[in-house]
């Protein structure tokens, strides 16, 4: 007969996962690029997941200008300001964070964004959510894990039952942080195939987080099966 394990916790990142913003992301950077360097920027690969310092360093290395790097993030930030309005909520996000609430399971918001634009976002699209870190609250972004532990730590989930935290990301980079966090990934493929994704660690993938939840995935971990006598 087949065993299975339940979840002890579940943290979503942000942009891609919870919230349909990744177009904004982008069009924010070709604005700040533009403004900056009076160029277009056509190259956005390896940029997902990241932190907004650590894409603007990537972009002004490219262009040869490191020393631009803070004032491009901050181009970037003003310019995700005018346009954030935009941004929706994902499909079945909303009726899997009113299912999480009504059983119990403790579940939060870790992502590589700030802050004060997650907050911002979810009041403006009327979603409540009582646990949530950008990159501000930690000392090092995703890949490390240290976003993912802060968030585990406060939904009161043990060391030990990490490897029950399921994690929900978008991206390769963000996976690999959950991997290192000791916890259980999956692969929202809004962005990258599920082989990208598997291949980043990630040990089930879904089209969006309500696809997870007609699943069953929040009671029994998917892929988790053992044989048994």
């Amino acid at each position: 007969m087949k065993s299975t394990l339940s979840p002890a916790g579940v943290i979503f990142d942000f942009d891609g996962v919870v919230v349909d913003s990744l177009s904004v992301h982008l069009k924010a950077w070709q604005i700040a690029f533009m403004e900056l360097f009076q160029e277009e920027l056509t190259d956005t690969t390896g940029l997902a997941g990241r932190s907004t310092i650590a894409i603007a360093d990537i972009l002004v290395t490219r262009v040869g200008r490191p020393e631009l790097k803070e004032q491009l993030a901050d181009l970037k930030r003003e310019a995700l300001r005018q346009n954030f309005q935009t941004i929706q909520l994902l499909p079945g996000i909303s009726e899997t964070f009113t299912w999480l609430k009504k059983n119990g399971l403790p579940f939060g918001i870790a992502s590589n964004a700030p802050r004060s634009f997650i907050e911002n976002t979810l009041e403006r699209c009327g979603l409540s959510v009582e646990i949530k870190f950008g990159v501000d609250d930690v000392a090092r972004p995703k890949p490390e894990p240290d976003v993912f532990l802060k968030c585990a730590k406060a939904l009161g989930v043990s060391v030990l039952s990490h490897p029950q935290v399921m994690v929900f990301e978008d991206s390769p980079h963000g996976l690999r942080a959950a991997v290192r966090a000791g916890m259980y990934p999956i692969g929202v493929l809004t962005q990258n195939t599920a082989k990208e994704m598997l291949a980043a660690g990630a040990k089930a993938c879904c089209a969006d987080v309500g696809e997870a939840l007609l699943n069953g995935w929040f009671i029994n971990l998917p892929g988790f099966s053992t044989s048994q006598p």
